[in-house]
């Protein structure tokens, strides 16, 4: 077995077995441990964050805190596969969700347009439990991650798709009007469009703006962060654009991208050297 996956179900079962506040105080402890010894991620983590705040005294502060939400996501990730439906739909507070309502109506489906900002996972699965028609398309990983990634994902109704089936899962989308979630804001192909994104550039989906513009089909922008309040969760859901024009679109998405991420800079979790230099 993969030691990352051994880990990882570990991690599950201390989930399970400890309230909720210990496993929170481990995960900030292991989120900084991490920050500290991984010094590729680490740098990462500073590069993104050279872009988006200019203020470089805070860097080192926001790095640190992205790891420690990182994991703190990570301890709910774990969480969802023995949580029941109104225990996730309690975790969050939700703005907007009867956007998704709207946009359904068409009977075209719908792209749910989202970032790894915050739980995206978390958000698929509290919409799945609150009776939504759940698609997500997500990155396909080592064979046994993946099963265990499923299952977790998929425990509250949500239907994953890997990127490999991205055809069938717009096939789907379009054919039983349902919600096909898209983390667009990371071209996984090295193809992609290449875009200014802040002070620099990246790359991001590049079939995405033709499919929702050739077929019509309504986009809602959405995403969900930890918070500070009374909820665990705070989500947030804006009304349905429909697109005439792939230009139009991608400036739109990268508008909501760079807004989302400057609001919660210590939640964008990308780990990867993506920037174009």
């Amino acid at each position: 077995m993969n030691i990352v996956v051994k880990l990882q179900k570990c991690g599950v079962f201390l989930a399970r077995i400890m309230p909720l506040k210990v496993s929170d105080s481990i995960a900030r402890f292991i989120g900084g441990l991490c920050c500290f010894f991984l010094k590729k991620k680490r740098g990462y983590i500073l590069r993104n964050l050279y872009y988006i705040v200019p203020d470089k005294s805070a860097h080192n502060y926001l790095c640190r805190k992205t790891f420690e939400k990182f994991a703190r996501c990570m301890v709910d990730f774990f969480r969802i596969g023995y949580l029941r439906k109104s225990d996730v739909i309690n975790d969050v507070l939700a703005f907007g969700v009867e956007y998704l309502d709207q946009a359904l109506t068409s009977k075209k489906g719908c792209i749910l347009l989202t970032l790894h900002i915050g739980n995206w996972d978390y958000a698929g699965s509290y919409l799945a439990a609150c009776g939504y028609p759940m698609n997500a398309l997500v990155e396909e990983t080592e064979p046994e991650m993946f099963r265990l990634y499923t299952k977790h994902r998929e425990a509250t109704g949500l239907k994953t798709y890997p990127l490999s089936r991205s055809a069938a899962a717009l096939l789907d989308t379009i054919k039983n009007n349902r919600i096909l979630a898209v983390l667009a804001d990371r071209d996984l192909t090295g193809k992609g469009e290449k875009l200014k994104f802040f002070s620099g550039q990246r790359r991001f989906p590049a079939n995405l703006g033709e499919i929702v513009v050739k077929r019509k089909i309504p986009v809602v922008f959405g995403y969900m962060v930890l918070s500070e309040g009374k909820k665990r969760y705070v989500g947030f859901v804006e009304p349905a654009q429909i697109f005439e024009d792939e230009k139009k679109f991608y400036r739109y998405m990268i508008d909501c991208f760079e807004r989302t991420i400057r609001k919660y800079p210590d939640q964008w979790f990308v780990f990867h050297p993506e920037w174009i230099e």
